[in-house]
């Protein structure tokens, strides 16, 4: 009976072990996100090369574009070109559907209809930014460039 506990008390450990290996490595592991693209109606939702994220820190992102105020939003997410799970950054709750200029939002990159919404209130250049570092989720945020 011993015998039984000792070898059930080893393979159960053995498995613990392996599992919380696999969960560190995942965790540990560092993105590549060089292959991200802002992506929106200003673009007809392609992956174009002008709109390509450039990393401006460790593990930020960010690419300028010229957007004008007419009163209606612009709907964008950041995602690669193949829209790959992982890599298909939109907004993580409601309440950080809308984005405005100077203020951080949560994204997640694990989603599919979840695009974030901008309403630029003057027409101008404007830097779009996603922020990988850290041990949170990724913040989106817009600063205008110029006007």
């Amino acid at each position: 009976m011993k015998k039984i506990s000792f070898v059930t008390v080893v393979f159960i450990a053995s498995l613990l072990n392996g599992c919380a290996t696999n969960v560190i490595d995942s965790f540990i592991k560092e993105q590549n996100y060089d292959g991200l693209y802002l992506r929106g109606v200003f673009s007809w939702w392609e992956a174009d090369e002008k709109y390509k994220l450039i990393e401006t820190s460790k593990e930020i992102y960010s690419t300028s574009i010229e957007l004008i105020a007419d009163g209606q939003p612009y709907d964008f997410k950041f995602a690669d070109s193949d829209w790959t799970p992982g890599m298909n950054c939109g907004y993580a709750s409601e309440s950080d559907k809308v984005i405005v200029v100077g203020k951080s939002v949560i994204a997640n990159c694990e989603t599919t209809d979840e695009n974030f919404r901008f309403t630029p209130s003057e027409t101008g250049t404007f830097q779009f930014t996603i922020d990988f570092s850290g041990f949170s989720a990724p913040k989106v945020s817009i600063k205008l460039i110029t006007d």
